[in-house]
């Protein structure tokens, strides 16, 4: 028989303990620092270059920027821990990030199919 209770309050600890660590997670989720859920790295100098590919990009994330998507602007040549945290090596660059700052998406370059689809991805963003 005592070896039933030993049992029991085993399992009660345990299930105690995993719901303890669950909202403990929970909270720290909702804690965490907010990340940007788009992150371009570009030279902004070239938003106004009229046919440039880049200026496109810029101004496709400006205008998600606009309906108040959060964007984080960042020259390639900055000291953001960002570039490094995201390994960004070439400008431009656009990152889809989730509320975690997980890369859903990665965009790098400005060809035509990249611009495309960096252009519908941003237009789905809310």
């Amino acid at each position: 028989m005592k070896g039933k209770w030993i049992g029991l309050v085993s399992v009660a600890l345990i299930a105690v303990g995993i719901i303890a660590y669950k909202a403990h997670r929970k909270q720290d989720a909702a804690s965490a620092p907010a990340f940007p859920r788009v992150l371009l790295v570009a030279d902004l100098r070239e938003a106004d270059d009229a046919g440039d590919p880049c200026a496109q990009i810029i101004h496709d994330v400006r205008a998600a920027r606009a309906r108040g998507v959060a964007v984080e602007r960042l020259r390639p040549d900055s000291k953001s821990e960002l570039l490094d945290r995201y390994h960004v090596l070439t400008a431009p660059t656009v990152l889809i990030l989730d509320p975690m700052g997980q890369v859903v998406s990665r965009y790098e370059g400005e060809g035509k199919q990249t611009v495309a689809a960096l252009h519908s991805q941003l237009d789905q963003l809310q």
